[in-house]
């Protein structure tokens, strides 16, 4: 049976998620802020044991669960893709494995061009969105990223920094799951003109080891070919999980 998020299931899903990279690491601060609203995500239980989170055309889903039973439910919502640490629900198949790893012992390396680089704490969440939508096709996508952004950002749940070239951004890097005990790490870009210079991993050193400066602990999720990256930068490895597609869907972009 899934049912959706109410008082009396909201300890079974916390509880689903407890002590579970990845999973909580974000599922706990996205109930926090979007919980009661049902806006941008959306909160169930399965079988009384499992954590569900739907945002859009993507799900998240933690604990022990029916696969059949949730795989149609996910279909019915029109979900296509799935991270899980679970079996694949009936009628989605592998795509690959997301790497969880933790900050075990800060390493930000020197800036690369200490004349034209410069670090920004705060920057505009407009132009943030910009940054990370761009070549997005998606006529949606724009809107949805700036609304969770800056809704997170109101609430204390996200911290976002940014690297500029004479003035321009060329990389960003954030905590979108910001707690007073956790800081998930996500949307780590470059300007593609500028990879591979060693913007990306100063800004993301910087940002991870004044986040566990202050207490908390720092995670991140990553495919297989961005794992000597991370570890360069301090982070070790905890456990894996897996993306799934819905059948037939084309390569993922």
């Amino acid at each position: 049976m899934i049912a959706e998020l109410n008082e009396s299931n909201r300890p079974q899903f916390l509880a689903a998620v407890r002590g579970r990279p990845y999973f909580g690491d974000i599922l706990p601060v996205h109930l926090a802020v979007f919980g009661r609203s049902g806006a941008l995500m959306r909160f169930y239980v399965a079988d009384g044991s499992a954590a569900v989170q739907l945002k859009g055309r993507s799900a998240v889903l933690c604990g022990t669960y029916d696969a059949e039973e949730t795989g149609a439910f996910l279909r019915m919502q029109g979900v296509r893709y799935v991270n899980a640490g679970g079996a694949a629900p009936a009628g989605y198949s592998p795509l690959y494995a997301l790497h969880n790893l933790v900050l075990a012992k800060a390493a930000a390396p020197p800036c690369p061009d200490a004349v034209r680089l410069t670090l920004d704490r705060a920057p505009a969440p407009a132009e943030v969105t910009d940054f990370m939508m761009r070549g997005e096709d998606d006529p949606g996508a724009w809107d949805n990223f700036y609304s969770e952004f800056c809704t997170k950002l109101a609430r204390g749940a996200a911290e976002v920094w940014a690297v500029r070239r004479e003035g321009a951004l060329v990389s960003t890097a954030g905590a979108y799951a910001l707690s007073p005990d956790t800081a998930y790490l996500a949307a780590v870009e470059t300007l593609e003109a500028l990879r591979g210079q060693g913007i990306g991993g100063w800004l993301t050193g910087l940002l991870a080891a004044d986040l566990a400066a202050r207490g908390r602990r720092v995670a991140l999720s990553c495919k297989k070919e961005r794992l000597n990256f991370y570890h360069r930068l301090g982070f070790a490895a905890e456990d894996t999980v897996q993306r799934y597609a819905l059948d037939g869907l084309p390569e993922e972009k």
